[in-house]
Protein backbone atom coordinates (compact mmCIF):
# COMPACT_ATOMS: atom_id res chain seq x y z
CA UNK A 1 0.00 0.00 0.00
CA UNK A 2 1.06 3.24 -1.27
CA UNK A 3 -0.02 6.61 1.16
CA UNK A 4 0.06 10.20 -0.06
CA UNK A 5 3.33 10.86 0.70
CA UNK A 6 5.11 7.63 -0.96
CA UNK A 7 2.79 8.93 -4.33
CA UNK A 8 3.76 12.24 -4.31
CA UNK A 9 7.52 11.68 -4.63
CA UNK A 10 7.33 8.65 -6.83
CA UNK A 11 5.53 11.26 -9.12
CA UNK A 12 8.11 13.96 -8.95
CA UNK A 13 10.92 11.29 -9.80
CA UNK A 14 8.81 10.34 -12.61
CA UNK A 15 8.87 14.03 -13.65
CA UNK A 16 12.84 14.11 -12.79
CA UNK A 17 13.53 11.38 -15.65
CA UNK A 18 13.63 8.28 -12.35
CA UNK A 19 16.51 9.79 -10.57
CA UNK A 20 16.38 12.49 -8.02
CA UNK A 21 16.98 13.52 -4.41
CA UNK A 22 14.38 12.76 -2.19
CA UNK A 23 14.58 15.82 0.32
CA UNK A 24 13.94 18.13 -2.78
CA UNK A 25 10.57 16.62 -2.75
CA UNK A 26 10.41 16.20 1.19
CA UNK A 27 11.60 19.53 2.45
CA UNK A 28 11.26 17.88 5.56
CA UNK A 29 14.06 19.64 8.30
CA UNK A 30 14.92 16.17 9.66
CA UNK A 31 16.91 14.45 7.46
CA UNK A 32 16.87 11.01 9.90
CA UNK A 33 13.22 10.68 9.33
CA UNK A 34 13.76 11.76 5.68
CA UNK A 35 16.22 9.03 4.88
CA UNK A 36 14.11 6.29 6.90
CA UNK A 37 11.28 7.09 4.29
CA UNK A 38 13.39 6.82 1.64
CA UNK A 39 14.66 3.31 2.65
CA UNK A 40 10.64 2.43 3.56
CA UNK A 41 10.74 2.88 -0.08
CA UNK A 42 13.68 0.85 -0.88
CA UNK A 43 12.12 -1.87 1.33
CA UNK A 44 9.17 -1.35 -0.64
CA UNK A 45 10.88 -1.91 -3.83
CA UNK A 46 10.11 1.56 -5.08
CA UNK A 47 13.35 3.07 -5.42
CA UNK A 48 17.14 2.44 -5.07
CA UNK A 49 18.67 4.35 -2.69
CA UNK A 50 21.47 5.64 -4.84
CA UNK A 51 23.20 8.53 -2.29
CA UNK A 52 23.30 10.08 0.91
CA UNK A 53 25.03 12.97 2.50
CA UNK A 54 23.97 14.73 5.95
CA UNK A 55 25.99 17.67 5.49
CA UNK A 56 24.43 18.26 1.60
CA UNK A 57 20.81 17.28 2.74
CA UNK A 58 21.18 15.05 -0.57
CA UNK A 59 19.51 11.41 -0.25
CA UNK A 60 19.24 10.11 -3.65
CA UNK A 61 17.36 7.87 -5.46
CA UNK A 62 16.69 6.29 -8.28
CA UNK A 63 13.12 4.84 -9.83
CA UNK A 64 12.53 1.10 -10.00
CA UNK A 65 10.11 -0.82 -12.87
CA UNK A 66 7.70 -1.12 -9.62
CA UNK A 67 7.94 2.87 -8.83
CA UNK A 68 7.58 3.88 -12.29
CA UNK A 69 4.37 1.94 -12.76
CA UNK A 70 3.56 3.14 -9.34
CA UNK A 71 4.60 6.92 -10.03
CA UNK A 72 3.12 7.11 -13.78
Amino acid sequence: MINETELHVLQNLVKKGGMGNVQEFLNWPDFDKAFEFANNLQNKDLVKLLYSNFNKNLIVVELTLVGTKHGS
